[in-house]
């Protein structure tokens, strides 16, 4: 076989090789296919947001979220806004975020099969698809920390959130880890089921009567109840003697420490927590791989978590976590101002539009029925439909003034002359009368005849 021959029979196998395998010659170049998987002037995916309303922190969460998503021009819905008319909240969400509010949205986003991502703590009965959180056990350990740095003895009082919660648990078992390596310290727990405040506050105020002068320190899990431990040490008068700690770093606790009525706090990090949920929100719905690292059990099994980092807030850095805490909440509450401002435009926009086209449809009505009762109309322009019972005589006074103008060669007015004339005439009524029925018989048959005219327009 010659050598010519022997090389177009390795070209064509090599031919028939590339076609066998699927790979192309550009691909063997190194060139690769353009696919387009995004869309030009397509809409953005929308991610909608159901925040806990009582989250002292809501606003500065919102603000990590929003202050991503303005970069990215991307839409997120808030589900505390009122959807319009009988339009589903979730309409066009691509992935909720959910850390509390109405729980009805869970069962709605798992049947539009909308992906879930928890945010801070873990609902029950949800499929998730992931869970922002700070972290918990940590944060129990540190609010123990501050406390044992003043008291080492004596009877401490956890103020536990939800005991049925993970977080809240991991929170306690965090607080009692610290505070078992002090024998000389005995715990006393009291449960906070939600919305049973009352009842919390009642347990408090029961057991510091039950022990007085025992109550070294009080450990709350969050702002509120942090805000409820400290009304009541201060009708007991026991807030100089009693250490207060709380687990939820916020405006309102900051200036707690800053007046003296509360010895620590945590920084959970809301604005990060924002952050890493929005980041995390858009890897799920492009379908990117999470930066995991953790996980958390729950009864649909683990889930990937990011865990976010918390830190203590003591008397030394204090200033400086309040002051963060404070600008960032008023840059997001004069970020949400500015949006209610142009929500309300918009929304008088839409209405001043509606107004205008029902305006117009008015016009338009009134315009018909004008022409079709014009004569109607006429007669009521050129005089009174009707006379008067009881007249006996009616006079008409006519008053005629005349402008009489002198012109030169040029047309120049060299001179003019006013005459005004006024003449009284007497009209029996009788006449008035008849004229009043002709102008009603005329009119009637202009608008018969109107009538026959469209008549025949539509034959």
């Amino acid at each position: 076989m010659s050598r010519i021959v022997r090389s177009l029979l390795i070209v064509i196998s090599l031919c028939l090789s590339l076609t066998i395998t699927g790979c192309g010659l550009q691909a063997l170049l190194g060139i690769k296919n353009k696919t387009s998987s995004t869309t030009k002037g397509g809409t953005e995916p929308i991610i909608a947001v159901s925040l806990n309303p009582d989250d002292p922190n809501k606003l500065l969460i919102s603000k990590g979220i929003d202050d991503l998503a303005k970069k990215e021009n991307a839409k997120v819905k808030y589900m505390d806004q009122s959807a319009e008319g009988n339009e589903s909240p979730l309409k066009g969400a691509k992935i909720l975020i959910y850390q509390g509010g109405d729980t009805s949205l869970l069962q709605k986003s798992q049947t539009d099969k909308i992906p879930i991502l928890a945010l801070t703590q873990l609902p029950t009965g949800v499929k998730l698809e992931g869970i922002i959180t700070p972290d918990q056990e940590k944060t129990g350990e540190l609010m123990a920390q501050s406390l044992v740095s003043k008291v080492t003895e004596g009877q401490v009082v956890i103020l536990q959130d939800d005991p049925n919660e993970g977080g809240s648990q991991k929170q306690a078992a965090g607080s009692k880890a610290v505070l078992s390596k002090y024998p000389k310290i005995t715990i006393h727990t009291i449960a906070n089921s939600p919305g049973s405040e009352s009842v919390t506050k009642q347990g408090l105020v029961d057991f510091l009567q039950k022990n007085t002068g025992k109550v070294q320190g009080v450990l709350a899990q969050n702002e509120k109840l942090a805000a409820i431990a400290n009304s009541v040490l201060k009708q007991a008068q026991l807030d100089k003697k009693t250490v207060l700690v709380g687990g939820e770093a916020s405006v309102p606790s900051l200036e707690r420490m800053s007046s003296g009525d509360q010895a620590g706090d945590v920084d959970t990090s809301p604005y990060l927590q924002g952050v890493n949920a929005y980041q995390w929100a858009q890897k799920i719905i492009k379908k990117e791989s999470l930066d995991v690292n953790d996980s958390i059990t729950s009864e649909q099994g683990e889930i990937p978590a990011k865990i976010v980092q918390v830190k203590a807030v003591t008397p030394e850095n204090l200033a400086v976590v309040q002051k963060s805490y404070t600008k960032t909440l008023q840059t997001a509450e004069q970020d949400k101002k500015q949006k209610d401002q142009q929500t309300q435009k918009k929304q008088q926009e839409s209405q001043t539009s509606q107004d205008k086209n029902k305006g117009n449809s008015k016009e338009q009505g009134s315009d018909k029925q004008g022409a079709s009762s014009g004569g109607d109309q006429a007669q009521g322009k050129s005089g009174s439909s009707s006379i008067p019972s009881g007249v006996q005589k009616v006079t008409e006074r006519i008053k005629t003034e005349t402008t009489r103008e002198y012109l030169d060669a040029q047309g120049k007015v060299i001179g003019t002359e006013k005459t005004a004339n006024e003449q009284v005439k007497t009209i029996p009524p009788e006449m008035l009368q008849q004229q009043t029925e002709q102008d009603k018989s005329k009119s009637q048959g202009q608008g018969d005849q109107s009538k026959d005219q469209s008549k025949d327009k539509a034959k």
